[in-house]
């Protein structure tokens, strides 16, 4: 249980880590703040809207305190960034503090009408409201051991995560007319399944699945947070967060305390809960065989009977298709993308690409990219903009795409489709926001306009006079993803309750209703009196064809709230709150460099390690202090390290001094003192862009080496060494489908050097990884190393990976090469107990050759072995993402050790030279 409970906390700190980005903006940056008792919110200039905005929002949540989790409410540092096209927002503990990327997606019936940065607000800040009040009986204990961390990993053993995603969509539900929970596409992952007459295991609907399409935590989450309110009023999961928190009910917290509050075990709390539900949809038909899980997207007709879609699933990164007749082919593999937007035209396909700022990862591009359908050529069009959404006028001379900028205001750029120049630029009021533009002809656009209030409209736009006219007004429901055809405008609107698919003549002025589903349809294209689009099922959003002739409705149609699977409650409408104006001040970047936040003990054989762990909120500056006694050598130290990213390089440093080492010498066992100091820089940099990832890292250190005798007869003299670390990693790769083992393609070299600069001592290290794709899911890996050190290795520590199976041997050269077949075996889903969940059972054949030698001492000797790999993908207490593996060795050489057995098992876990 010991050894569960250290992988588990390791595991935690590993995946919560990965939000955060280490020195990600550019020396330049000037931050301002607005600090009160509440909250301290930190932005840019351009931000400062949205800053006030925010703090508006964070005051009323923390006075009103719907649906109350408890009454403590901790200051939290939130931090704007406004150059980043990744939609997202994160609380985290291990430093406490808040980052929102401002930056809106394009999905609109993804993240609803509430505009992004408001949306952010409510959300993210219901989890400070949730981790405030869960610093309670055993977690609080875990806080007072191992600081935030402590708490961290006590909250997410005791707390699932579907409980702190739900509750925050909850949240923005029920205080706003647009939150996630009232979106037909969000409640469409659900009715998908009960309406495939699919039964989930319970452990299924928690942890997922890399075979079948899963709801996520947040869809589950918010199911059975809104049916706690729902049957048992405001106070239900504030009193059981309060029992799980604290441990009350081991061993599973949060069962127990849904049992003592609602008088339900668990499995039927989840059962009465998905049953109210299910009542509001039909019984199901028959039951939607499992098949491969994809996501198809803006299917059009191209001539008399092709059809071209972009797609992806699980097997496949996303493509663009053409479709003939029932056969198929694959055009293009599409650029990494912020979007699953396309338009075409002419032969012409064009979207927009993800690419990023060499050096601050907290900026990054959206680019718009033209691919030519008969040659096979794409451009990218523009460099370091911010686009979405774009489309190519009749002529093919001209597009139009919504550009964003620091601010989050959106414009209007007309651009000439050869060299991407911006032709005319269109904006309108402040708060509005535009999207999913769409050519009716070279002078005329419809557009749809998001309004500051949450409301929606259809608009049409007069690009030579900049007239427009409101052709629609949906109110709160959501509207969007327009195609014209034939004089008739086709688009999709949540107005029904349901995201369905409706026809505007804006001649005529008459509306239809083109389908009457459970679940949403989308990216509608028409031709032919037909209608081609998407549709939510249980495997993925697939293609339909329809006729596009329906039922006639009133243009007010649109306007009125339909809603299924209401929220508990109205709290009330938060977006109604006044915007005060709050005072703003500089914040300097050397506020609270030092910021204590976690600390823990580690325990390595020989050596335990006791850390202290501090970080700045801008992320600029990592600090270490630690205590390190080894067992062997009876020593002591004390030491610390600091690493700076607010330059471009990265500068790092450290320390370290150890008492009383014991060093065997010729005569007997003395004592030394050693001290040691180092000083370097890394330059992380990011190529990404175009389909693959790219990363270079570089940097040098010096190290400085002191060892001084400490013995009263000890006859030694003190002596210094002093050398040079150097290393370069490069990696080159694919993104992953979900069920690749391996990316399809991918490289990766990392080369390192360590030289004494007083003496002879070096060090030479070359690691490298090439994977090749096979058939289906299984991936070919191969590897290599290069060892070169001096005759002595007594200064560098042994760093080389030697053939599976042989002990470590330390000679002067060493290389090894490593061939790999990796593949799938089941997707097993099954899991027990809440404690254990079999995701994916997984194997992989391995041949290792390494030759090994100590020049003019031992003659060169072979070290070669083979054997398999098993690996089973997991998760543990339904959280934690787990590997582990079995590994059989079968040595076709003898080791230098003599005559030992040729069969080796040794239970591993995996490591990738790849960044993943």
């Amino acid at each position: 249980m010991h050894r569960i409970f250290v992988l588990a906390f390791l595991f935690f700190l590993q995946n919560g880590t990965q939000a955060q980005q280490f020195g990600g903006f550019a020396p330049r940056t000037r931050w301002q703040q607005i600090d009160t008792d509440t909250a301290r919110i930190i932005f840019q200039s351009q931000s400062e809207t949205q800053a006030q905005r925010i703090a508006a929002l964070v005051h009323r949540m923390a006075a009103t305190r719907p649906q109350p989790l408890g009454n403590r409410i901790d200051k939290i540092n939130v931090v704007l960034h406004p150059n980043t096209t990744l939609a997202n927002g994160y609380v985290g503990l291990g430093p406490w503090r808040s980052e929102f990327y401002l930056i809106p997606g394009s999905d609109i019936f993804a993240q609803g009408n509430v505009p992004w940065y408001e949306h952010l607000a409510i959300h993210e800040y219901r989890h400070v409201q949730q981790y405030s009040n869960m610093n309670r009986g055993l977690s609080k204990a875990f806080r007072v051991l191992l600081g935030e961390e402590g708490q961290a990993f006590a909250n997410s053993l005791a707390v699932p995560n579907w409980f702190f995603e739900g509750d925050a969509v909850h949240s923005e539900t029920v205080l706003t007319p647009q939150g996630r929970g009232r979106l037909p596409q969000f409640m469409s992952g659900p009715a998908s399944i009960w309406l495939a007459g699919r039964n989930y295991s319970l452990m299924k609907w928690m942890n997922g699945s890399l075979k079948d399409f899963v709801p996520n935590h947040y869809q589950f989450g918010y199911l059975l947070t809104n049916y706690g309110y729902t049957q048992f009023g405001d106070a239900f999961w504030g009193k059981v967060v309060h029992d799980a928190s604290a441990y009350r009910g081991l061993p599973t917290p949060m069962r127990s305390a849904i049992k003592k509050h609602s008088g339900m075990r668990f499995r039927n709390f989840v059962q009465e809960a998905f049953r109210d539900y299910r009542e509001e949809l039909p019984r199901p038909k028959e039951a939607q065989p499992m098949g491969l899980v994809r996501q198809q997207f803006f299917p059009q007709m191209i001539g008399q009977d092709s059809l071209l879609f972009l797609e992806s699933s699980y097997r496949h990164l996303p493509r663009f298709v053409l479709q003939h007749n029932s056969k198929q082919k694959v055009l293009k593999l599409r650029h990494i993308s912020s979007e699953d937007w396309f338009a075409y035209r002419n032969g012409k396909i064009v979207y927009t690409a993800y690419n990023t700022d060499a050096r601050w990862s907290l900026t990054n591009y959206s680019n718009i990219v033209v691919l030519d359908m008969a040659t096979g050529r794409e451009r990218t069009l523009t460099k370091k903009r911010r686009y979405f959404t774009p489309d190519i006028s009749p002529s093919g001379k001209k597009l139009a795409a919504i550009e964003i900028d620091p601010s989050t205001r959106s414009r209007l750029h007309l651009l000439d489709a050869e060299n991407g120049d911006l032709l005319q630029e269109m904006t309108i009021g402040e708060g509005t926001m535009l999207l999913h533009p769409r050519f009716i002809d070279e002078e005329t656009l419809v557009m749809v306009h998001r309004r500051r209030n949450g409301s929606m409209a259809l608009h049409r736009w007069n690009l030579a006079t900049g007239a427009q006219e409101m052709l629609l007004y949906a109110g709160y429901n959501t509207l969007g993803y327009p195609f014209v055809s034939e004089g008739k405008i086709y688009f999709t609107s949540s107005a029904s309750g349901t995201d369905d698919l409706y026809s505007f003549d804006a001649a005529s002025g008459k509306l239809q209703r083109l389908t009457e589903t459970e679940t949403g349809n989308y990216f509608v294209s028409a031709k032919g009196g037909n209608i081609y689009f998407a549709q939510f099922t249980a495997n993925g959003l697939e293609l339909q064809t329809g006729t596009a002739q329906g039922q006639p409705l009133a243009k007010e149609y649109l306007a009125n709230e339909r809603e299924r699977f209401a929220p508990s409650s109205d709290s009330f409408n938060i977006l109604q709150t006044p915007t005060q104006r709050f005072a703003t001040k500089r914040y300097r970047k050397s506020t609270g460099l030092v910021n204590l936040h976690s600390w823990r003990p580690n325990y390595e054989d020989p050596e335990f390690l006791f850390s202290a762990y501090s970080q700045n909120i801008l992320n600029t500056l990592d600090a270490t202090a630690y205590y390190r006694y080894n067992q062997n050598e009876r020593s002591h130290g004390v030491g610390a390290n600091i690493a700076y990213g607010g330059l471009y390089p990265v500068i790092t440093g450290g320390a370290e001094y150890t008492f009383n080492r014991r060093l065997r010498t010729p005569r007997q066992t003395q004592l030394f003192d050693q001290a040691e100091a180092n000083a370097g820089f890394y330059i992380p940099l990011n190529f990404s862009g175009g389909k693959t990832y790219k990363f270079l890292r570089f940097g040098s250190s010096v190290v400085v080496n002191r060892l001084m005798p400490s013995g009263k007869e000890n006859p030694y003299q003190a002596s210094t060494r002093t050398y040079l670390q150097h290393s370069v990693s490069f990696s080159h790769q694919l993104p992953r489908a979900r069920q690749h083992i391996f990316p399809r393609w991918s490289l990766a070299i990392a080369p390192s050097l360590r030289h004494q600069l007083d003496g002879a001592g070096r060090q030479w290290l070359v690691n490298g990884q090439m994977s090749l794709p096979s058939i289906r899911n299984h991936s070919l890996v191969l590897a290599g190393s290069v060892q070169l050190a001096d005759t002595g290795l007594v200064l560098f520590s042994n760093r080389f990976a030697n053939a599976r199976g042989y002990a470590d041997y330390y000679l002067p050269r060493m290389w090894r090469v490593s061939a790999n077949y990796h593949l799938p075996l089941f997707y097993p889903d099954w899991g027990f107990g809440g404690l254990l969940y079999f995701m994916r059972i997984r194997a992989n054949v391995f041949y290792d050759y390494q030759r090994a030698w100590w020049p003019g001492r031992i003659s060169q000797r072979a070290l070669r072995s083979t054997g398999t790999e098993l690996f089973f993908d997991t998760k543990w207490m339904n959280q934690l993402d787990a590997t582990i593996g079995l590994r059989y060795s079968y040595l076709l050489d003898e080791g230098f050790g003599g005559n030992g057995s040729r069969h080796n098992f040794s239970v591993v876990l995996p490591v990738d030279l790849l960044r993943q």
